[in-house]
């Protein structure tokens, strides 16, 4: 079994608990306008245009696994273990689950970060071997989803439920962008969702910045957002006024 990847990041202390790996695997659905990992999005090895960097590889579950079990002393000692992320690691699905079972039959923590926006058949295969998901949202309203991310919401929102539902524990991550997705309405429709949800175990606001930008012209991308500013700290500020209120 082998898959696309295109980052391998040792000693992660975000992402999950504790100190973690995380392997990025290469390609995602969605076309959020604010990405910052642009060379994320093709499920393609591509070239960059203005330099000589190659993003991606082939690798086998074996060579990935090789690579996480190199700190499972510190996972062991801080509470971490890997997270699988992208991209959405979702769409290399049969991949995903051979590196999943694997970090899992080692007795290593399985955090996954996933938009939601897979078939709910692939969330439920995974269910015996992860441990977290990481699940992004970012917007509830599903006509302002597509246009912000190219899909609607609806797949994404039924999934949620369903592993809930399943039992699976989950943290919330909600990627906010000025102007974009953080109005009053938004995050009151965002608080008022996740209420719903039972085995929620945290609710993580991510606010945008600038980092990735100059990637857009490296692979020779169209730079949907623009060059805005990053999130004040007023506008973090009044996200977690609205949104930890009373959740």
């Amino acid at each position: 079994m082998s898959g696309t990847v295109f980052d391998i990041r040792r000693g992660v202390s975000k992402d999950g608990p504790g100190l973690r790996t995380c392997v990025f695997l290469k390609g995602c659905p969605l076309r959020c306008v604010w990405c910052h990992n642009p060379e994320s999005q093709s499920a393609e090895i591509e070239r960059a245009v203005t330099t000589d960097e190659v993003c991606g590889r082939i690798m086998s579950a074996g060579e990935v696994m090789a690579e996480v079990r190199r700190d499972a002393v510190f996972y062991d000692s801080s509470g971490g273990g890997v997270t699988f992320t992208g991209g959405e690691p979702m769409m290399q699905a049969d991949f995903l689950f051979a590196l999943a079972s694997a970090a899992h039959a080692d007795g290593i923590h399985v955090a996954v970060d996933t938009s939601g926006f897979a078939p709910w058949a692939a969330f439920e295969r995974m269910l015996p071997v992860v441990d977290l998901f990481l699940y992004d949202l970012k917007c509830i309203d599903s006509g302002r989803h597509r246009e912000l991310t190219g899909v609607e919401n609806r797949l994404v929102l039924e999934n949620l439920l369903r592993l809930d539902i399943a039992g699976a524990k989950i943290w919330i991550r909600c990627p906010l962008v000025p102007g974009l997705n953080d109005s009053d309405g938004d995050l009151a429709a965002l608080k008022e969702f996740v209420r719903r949800l039972r085995n929620m175990e945290k609710l993580e606001i991510c606010p945008y910045h600038q980092l990735g930008i100059e990637k857009y012209a490296k692979f020779g991308k169209p730079l949907l957002y623009g060059n805005r500013n990053s999130a004040s700290g007023k506008d973090v500020e009044r996200w977690n006024r609205i949104i930890y209120c009373d959740v």
